[in-house]
Parts: structure tokens; sequence; C-alpha cells
């Protein structure tokens, strides 16, 4: 019996493994692949996507946490020069040791578990790559690349949409996976802006407001944010950043959550 039919997927690590070639083309031409492109990819599983990037790319460097796939893995890549299997928890990793001074691509079927985890990572290490483009929950999916105005706008779509241009690029069926899970899902593709939203001084004083606004939704601003800081410094962020003190967190576009935050930082300077 071939290794492929006796592995047992691990619910802990959110395996659900993707098989629609279809669908693995299309990942792979949101992907925009070239031959000059050094790709990562987080949590390969059985290899089915590493398979089409390696036919792109011209070097992939594939994470995998579950070392229960080593074997099946190097067995199946064995004749492929331009892959390589890195098996280690990505969350634990710096992904600058596999860049060699280029940006690289970051292309992905994410474990759902951790995916907002991993995000938040790319997030932090976002001017490694070029493009990334990674399959997610499809809430998840819709909330990163949600408008401002809508129940899914939160601060994960701040965030990421004060580094990035995030795109849903289109939707899967839970039916391409198995075993079949509970959710579908959706590929989103993220551009790094050519410089973020906010200033280079202002990053953590960014995340920290817009947390914060976010932490009681039914609240307005001034009042989710003074449950954190100073009413009066609240009043005067808010008034220097010409933001109304009735308004809530997500009637707020990712350019206003980066005044406030500059507004902060000055009244705290």
């Amino acid at each position: 019996m071939k290794r492929e039919q006796v592995f047992r997927q691990t619910k802990r690590l959110g395996q659900n493994f993707l098989n629609d070639p279809n669908i693995l083309r299309k990942i792979c031409a949101a992907a925009e692949l070239r031959k000059e492109d050094h790709v990562i990819e987080i949590g390969p599983g059985k290899g089915s996507l590493t398979e089409h990037l390696a036919l792109g790319a011209g070097a992939v460097t594939a994470i995998e946490k579950d070392t229960r796939l080593r074997t099946f893995l190097d067995e199946k890549f064995a004749g492929s020069e331009n892959v390589r299997f890195v098996y280690e928890d990505v969350l634990g990793a710096g992904l600058s040791c596999f860049s060699a001074g280029e940006k690289m691509k970051l292309v992905s079927n994410l474990p759902y578990n951790i995916s907002t985890q991993i995000l938040l990572k790319l997030l932090d290490e976002r001017e490694l790559f070029s493009k990334i483009v990674v399959m997610l929950q499809k809430e998840v999916a819709q909330r990163i690349s949600s408008p401002k105005g809508r129940k899914s706008y939160g601060s994960l779509s701040v965030f990421l949409q004060s580094c990035f241009s995030v795109k849903l690029a289109f939707k899967v069926s839970r039916h391409a996976f198995y075993p079949v899970p509970e959710v579908d899902s959706a590929v989103v593709v993220l551009d790094p802006l050519e410089k973020p939203v906010f200033s280079s001084s202002s990053e953590k004083t960014f995340r920290t407001v817009t947390r914060h606004a976010f932490s009681s939704r039914r609240k307005t601003i001034k009042n989710s944010l003074g449950n954190f800081f100073e009413r009066e410094m609240v009043e005067r962020a808010l008034s220097e950043a010409g933001i109304d003190q009735g308004r809530r967190a997500e009637s707020l576009s990712v350019e206003e959550f980066a005044r406030l935050a500059g507004s902060f930082r000055e009244i705290n300077q």
C-alpha cells in the first residue's frame, strides 16, 4: 500500500489537502509565476500545489510542520532539482533566511487554524515579498479584503490594507479538498503598496490604536479608545485627525486610521 493511502490528516494542524488541478492552475496564474521567481510555500501537504509551482517558478521552498510527510515528500520530489523542503513550524521561522537578497513570492494554501497568525507574520516580513497569493477560509478572505462600512471590516482588514492592495481573486468550494472541510475557501492576492499608508515611525501606534478601536464595535470610536487612553488625549487626537467622535471604527478608512495614529504619536511626543 502506498504511503499516500495510509497517511492520515491531522485536524490539529488544519490539514485539508487540495487536489483539484483546475484550482491549482488558477492559483499559479494569480501568482504570475516566472522562471526567475523564488516561491515560498507554507504547508505543502502532499505537494499538489508544489508540483504546479515547480513548473512555473525557478525555485520553490516549501515549509512543512508535519514531519510524518517527510519521507513521502522527499520521495515524490526526488527528481525535482528546484524544490526543497524545510521541516519546521513556520511561525517560529525567520523567512528572511530563505532570501538571497531578492524579493520572493509566497503562494500557499494556508493551514486554516493558524491563518491569521501567518498573515500577521507576513505583514511583519512584508519587505521580503513582491507578491503573496494565499488560499484562506472564505470568511477570513472576505474579512481582509472588506471595504470600510461592512461588518466583516475589522482590525485585520486595516492592518493588511495599510501595506497591501488586497484582492479576493476567486472562491473555492469545500468539495475541492480531501477530506471535505466544513467551510468554503477563497484565494486572495496581496500586492505590496509602494509604501505603507502609515508613516514608518508610527506603525506600532497604528496597530495599537486600530486594535483598540475595534475592541467594542458597538461603541463610538471615542468610547472604544477611551477604555485604553485618557479621554482628553482621545478627543484631541480625533479632533486633530479630523474624525467625528461619534463615528464607529468600521466607518473609518485605512487612511483615517493612519492619520489618527499620527495624531496620537504627536501628542505623546
